[in-house]
C-alpha cells in the first residue's frame, strides 16, 4: 500500500488520525489538539506526509498546510477545508462534505471553525487556535463564572490623539490577556469611540474568539432615536459592526429626565423585548444617570428591566450630584442585579492627591490605587459585574491580578476609603469621568474633558500656587493648537445637557481658562 492507503486503512476503531510516512503513526485524540503538537514540536513527521483524519475543517487544513502534508483523506471534509487545500495544492480526497464542522454538542459551529474563520495564513492560525485552547480551558474549569471584572471598551488605546485610531495591537494583546486569565464580559456602545469602539471589539475580539467564549454588551443610544424605525436600524448596524448574531446583554443607553420622555414615545423597553424574543439579545437593562426618584419610577413602571447598569464609585457614595448610594439602594429594593461603571471615575480614583495615596498605600501597601476603587464598587451587595475602561496593558495587568480572586474591603478599609474621599473632595478637583458625551456637539470644538483632566492635574500637584508654567500649561497649549480654548465657550449648553455628572461646564470652563490662559 501506498502511504495514503496505509493512513486511511488507520482509521478505525478509535484512531482519529494517521500520519504516514517514513514511518506511521496514529492518534486517538478528539479535535485539532494532536495536529496542534506536530506542527509546533515535530514538523518533520508532516513534511511530506501523507494524513487521514475523521473530520477535517479549516482549522486542521491550515494545520496540515502549515506542516507541509503532501496528501490528504478524510471521511468528512468541510467546503473551506477543501479551499485550503486547493489554495495550497494539496491533493484531497474526502468520504461526505460538509458546509462547515459543528460543535460535540451539535448546537453550533466547532469552536476551532469559529477561531479560524477570518484566518488563511496557517502559521496565524496555530496561533490562533492555541489562544482560543487556553480561554476554553480554563472556562472548562470554572474560572470565569465568579469573576467580576469586565472590560469597558470607551477608554481604549489610541494613536494621534483620535479617539477613532484605536491601538488595534494593544488592544488585542489586552483582549488575549483579559480572557485568559478567566475574565470574559466586554462592555462597548454606539457612540465611543467617536463611533470606533464597536468596530474595534470586531477586529480584536469577534474575530479572534468563537463566539461562546465571551460575553458582549451594547447598548441603543435613546437620545439619538427620532422615529421607532430608527432602533431597528441601529440595532441591525450594531450587529454588523460587531460582527456578531446576538448580543448577551443589551441596554436603554443612559436613561435620564431629558431622555425619558423619548424611552416612553418610542416603545425602548417593548423593542428590547422584542429583540430577546427573537433570540437577537440575552437579557436587557438600562444604564442611569439621574435620581434616584427616577430609577424607582423607572423600575416601577418597566419592572421586566433584567438589571440596572449604575455609576457608582467611593468618591460618589455621599455625592449630592450623583448620589451612588441612594441609587445602590434603589434597585436592591427592586431586587436587579447591578453592573457598575466608573468605579474609578474616569480615572480619577487612580491618580488621588498625594495625601489620600498616604493613607491607602499605609493601609495596604500590597494594593494599588485603582484596586480600592473596584474593590469598594464590587463588594456590594447585588454587584455581578464592575466595569472598568482600561486604556493599557499595565491597567489590565493589574486590575485582573486583585480581581481573579477577588477580596471585598474590610471594616477597617472601608474607614479608610472614606478618609481618602474626604481628602480627594477636599482639593476642589472636577468630578468629570472623560465619558466625552459633551464634546460631540460642541460647536466650538472645546476639548473639555481634556481640560478638566489637566485643571485637576493641576490642583493635585501645584494646588492654588502660581507658577509661570507647568507641564499642564504646555499640554493645555498643545491642545488649543487643534480645538477651541476654554475661553471660547459661548454659553450655549449643549454640554451640560449631556453630562451624566451633571456638571456646571460653562461655569468649569470660566475656571479652567483662569488657570491656564
Amino acid at each position: 500500500m501506498n502511504a495514503i492507503e496505509r493512513a486511511r486503512a488507520y482509521l478505525a476503531g478509535d484512531v482519529t488520525l494517521a500520519v504516514a510516512g517514513e514511518r506511521d503513526y496514529t492518534f486517538t485524540e478528539r479535535g485539532v489538539n494532536a495536529l496542534c503538537n506536530l506542527a509546533e514540536s515535530s514538523p518533520e513527521l508532516l513534511r511530506g506526509a501523507a494524513v487521514a483524519d475523521k473530520i477535517v475543517g479549516k482549522a486542521a487544513a491550515l494545520l496540515m498546510a502549515l506542516g507541509g502534508v503532501k496528501q490528504v483523506y478524510a471521511e468528512v471534509m468541510s467546503r473551506s477545508a477543501q479551499q485550503v487545500f486547493e489554495k495550497y495544492n494539496i491533493p484531497c480526497d474526502r468520504g461526505q462534505v460538509a458546509e462547515t464542522i459543528k460543535n460535540r454538542a451539535g448546537t453550533g459551529q466547532c469552536p476551532m471553525e469559529q477561531t479560524v474563520r477570518h484566518i488563511d495564513d496557517p502559521a496565524a492560525a496555530l496561533k490562533a487556535i492555541r489562544r482560543t485552547q487556553r480561554v476554553l480551558r480554563v472556562r472548562a474549569q470554572g474560572g470565569y463564572e465568579m469573576k467580576k471584572l469586565g472590560f469597558g471598551m470607551m477608554r481604549l488605546p489610541i494613536t494621534g490623539g483620535d479617539q477613532k485610531n484605536i491601538d488595534y495591537d494593544t488592544v488585542k494583546r489586552m483582549v488575549d490577556t483579559f480572557l485568559e486569565r478567566g475574565f470574559d464580559y466586554f462592555d462597548t456602545a454606539w457612540m465611543y469611540h467617536a463611533y470606533a469602539s464597536e468596530i474595534a471589539v470586531r477586529e480584536c475580539l469577534v474575530k479572534r474568539y468563537p463566539r461562546e467564549s465571551f460575553r458582549l454588551a451594547s447598548k441603543l443610544p435613546v437620545f439619538m432615536l427620532t422615529s421607532r424605525e430608527d432602533r431597528q436600524k441601529i440595532f441591525d448596524r450594531q450587529l454588523e459592526k460587531c460582527g456578531v448574531e446576538y448580543f448577551d446583554n443589551y441596554l436603554l443607553h443612559n436613561i435620564n429626565s431629558g431622555d425619558i420622555d423619548a424611552v416612553e414615545k418610542y416603545d425602548c423597553f417593548g423593542f428590547a423585548r422584542s429583540l430577546k424574543a427573537q433570540g437577537k439579545i440575552k437579557r436587557y437593562g438600562f444604564s442611569f444617570h439621574d435620581t434616584p426618584e427616577l430609577l424607582d419610577k423607572v423600575l416601577t413602571e418597566h419592572p421586566d428591566a433584567e438589571f440596572v447598569q449604575l455609576q457608582i464609585n467611593y468618591l460618589d457614595w455621599k455625592s449630592e450630584g450623583v448620589q451612588s448610594e441612594r441609587l445602590w439602594q434603589v434597585a436592591r429594593k427592586h431586587g436587579k442585579p447591578i453592573i457598575v461603571m466608573e468605579p474609578v471615575k474616569g480615572g480619577t480614583l487612580a491618580d488621588v492627591p498625594e495625601k489620600a495615596a498616604g493613607l491607602l498605600k499605609a493601609a495596604r501597601p500590597d494594593m494599588s490605587i485603582p484596586s480600592w476603587a473596584i474593590r469598594f464598587a464590587a463588594g456590594l451587595d447585588g454587584v455581578e459585574t464592575v466595569l472598568s475602561g482600561m486604556s493599557d496593558m499595565a491597567q489590565l495587568e493589574d486590575n485582573t491580578s486583585f480581581m481573579q480572586n477577588f477580596e471585598p474591603l474590610s471594616e477597617e478599609e472601608l474607614k479608610v476609603v472614606r478618609q481618602a474621599a474626604a481628602v480627594i473632595r477636599g482639593t476642589g478637583a472636577i468630578a468629570c469621568t472623560a465619558c466625552r458625551y459633551c464634546t460631540e456637539n460642541c460647536p466650538k470644538n472645546i476639548a473639555i474633558p481634556d481640560y478638566f483632566s489637566l485643571y485637576n492635574l493641576e490642583l493635585i500637584e501645584n494646588g492654588d500656587s502660581s507658577k509661570d508654567w507647568t507641564t499642564q500649561q504646555n499640554y493645555y497649549e498643545n491642545y488649543t493648537r487643534t480645538h477651541g480654548k476654554a475661553s471660547d465657550c459661548i454659553k450655549c449648553g449643549a454640554c451640560e445637557r449631556h453630562c451624566p455628572q451633571h456638571l456646571p461646564i460653562r461655569d468649569l470652563l470660566v475656571k479652567v481658562a483662569e488657570k491656564f490662559e
